[in-house]
């Protein structure tokens, strides 16, 4: 009988606007992970003129799309060669922290979402508290929208550094800080 693949639940946590559903959406579609027809479909809001085309792949209730904000956990999943994953969206904004912590605490593993043009805000340290406090010993930093800062490498260090220490201080060791552009990939 063949080995099961080990399963891994990830969970994508970090400041209302910074990126969070657009880096999964992105994510999932640079890996070939979303039905041709939602392609298309988000392709076409693109055009439009419509910055979520990635992001509601995963804000699928019409509140969230209207209001351009993650407000439920969501999740979805797909396969690597070595594992199966469950891609956990947890909302940003701090009205719906409970909601954030109901997606983190079924997490194995987080990546923390910060933005270039902002660094480390308030929902990113009670983010990053949190997912310390839930037992999340794994974490990853991506630093997005760095297409909004002209990929600066003085600016990702000056973010790399706010998010570092913040980190460190809560314990965490060896975790990559990996600069990103969820909107051009």
């Amino acid at each position: 009988m063949a080995k099961e693949k080990p399963h891994v639940n990830i969970v994508f946590i970090g400041h209302v606007d910074h990126g969070k559903s657009t880096t999964i959406g992105r994510l999932l579609f640079d890996t070939a992970n979303i039905p041709e027809q939602i392609i298309k479909k988000f392709e076409e809001m693109g055009e439009k003129g419509k910055s979520f085309k990635f992001a509601w792949v995963m804000d699928r209730l019409k509140e969230e799309r209207e209001r351009g904000i993650t407000i439920d956990v969501a999740h979805t999943k797909f396969e690597t060669p070595h594992r199966y994953i469950t891609i956990i969206d947890a909302p940003g904004h701090r009205d719906f922290v409970k909601n954030m912590i109901t997606g983190a605490s079924q997490a194995d593993a987080a990546v923390l979402i910060v933005a270039a043009t902002d660094g480390v805000m308030p929902q990113t340290k009670e983010h990053a508290f949190l997912a310390r406090t839930l037992g999340i010993n794994h974490i990853i930093v991506g630093v997005n929208k760095m297409d909004a800062v002209k990929y600066d490498e003085k600016r990702f260090k000056e973010v790399a550094t706010q998010v570092t220490k913040l980190l460190q201080m809560l314990g965490y060791k060896n975790f990559p800080v990996i600069p990103i552009s969820a909107w051009e990939g």
